[in-house]
């Protein structure tokens, strides 16, 4: 099961940074003029997700400032469900967009949903501080709560658990500070029924009783999804990617090996070996040379 998380340090670097109030705001310049962003406070509403409260400030010197509350609840899915706009003018309550339940996703193609709530904001604050008459930072102001709005989103994050074998392949490469980086799907049964995989940032680690848990990415990981997957001749990987002799880098798989160098691209080397044999040799724990067994075939 997926938690669903805040990265504060994404939010900041996207507002450049949580540099003032003893390192709990961001300030930035928006169209001339100056605003604050307080670090969200989050918490977990019964039944997963994370639910969030921000304040929002447009500074105007020796005068109250401008606020806005920014509250916003996602599910244990990752899906937005709610959220709610407080804003006030030199400090007095002045609007509330009450409690609006919007469902949108942020993690897939519905990304576009989300767009579509920002832009509620902003039109409905919009509107609001219009009637006032006012111009500069002020009437700016709901586009930044907008801007805000959309960073909050794509700095929600999804993190899944990685255990058992996968778990330990993971660990063993470095974990989330590997070229694999944090996992974007749960573990996962195979379409063909008898393995087990990850997806990450970085790539995929593949699992199966016979073969072990073993990782691959990058082109070469590619070339295999192109073939069909685990349910190609290829089937599972039986190596993490490595370097090749002459140079490149492979993959070592049930059916062949898939390699890759700057000059060629990737191209795939299927085992002449019956699928049997390697079968056999798998299960008594033997060592499967490759190289003596393989013809030249190269993927266009």
């Amino acid at each position: 099961m997926a938690k669903i998380t805040l990265d504060f340090n994404e939010l900041g670097s996207r507002l450049g940074g949580w540099r003032f109030k003893s390192r709990t705001a961001a300030e930035y310049k928006a169209a001339g003029s100056n605003y604050r962003t307080y670090k969200p406070t989050v918490s977990t509403p019964i039944g997963g997700g994370l639910q969030l409260f921000t304040k929002l400030d447009h500074i105007r010197g020796g005068a109250k400032d401008d606020h806005c509350q920014l509250e916003m609840q996602f599910d244990s899915q990752g899906t937005l469900v709610n959220w709610r706009t407080q804003v006030q003018i030199q400090g007095n309550p002045q609007f509330d967009t009450g409690l609006v339940t919007e469902a949108a996703s942020i993690f897939g193609q519905e990304y576009g949903a989300i767009a579509n709530v920002a832009s509620k904001i902003l039109n409905s604050v919009s509107n609001f501080i219009g009637q006032l008459g006012e111009h500069g930072g002020r009437a700016a102001f709901p586009s930044v709560i907008q801007m805000n709005f959309n960073h909050i989103v794509e700095s929600v994050r999804r993190e899944f658990e990685v255990s058992g074998a996968i778990g330990e392949k993971y660990a063993a490469l470095g974990g989330v500070q590997s070229f694999l980086g944090r996992a974007l799907t749960d573990e996962l049964g195979t379409p063909d029924g008898n393995g087990r995989y990850h997806h990450f940032e970085g790539g995929s680690i593949y699992w199966t009783s016979k073969t072990g848990a073993w990782s691959v990415r990058g082109v070469i990981r590619n070339q295999w999804a192109t073939l069909g997957w685990e349910r190609s001749k290829l089937g599972y990987p039986i190596s993490d990617e490595e370097p090749r002799k002459g140079g490149g880098r492979q993959s070592r798989f049930q059916g062949g090996v898939v390699n890759w160098t700057r000059a060629r691209g990737a191209w795939v080397q299927y085992a002449l070996l019956s699928h049997h044999v390697q079968k056999m040799k798998l299960q008594k724990g033997m060592k499967i040379d490759l190289s003596e067994h393989l013809h030249l075939q190269k993927f266009n």
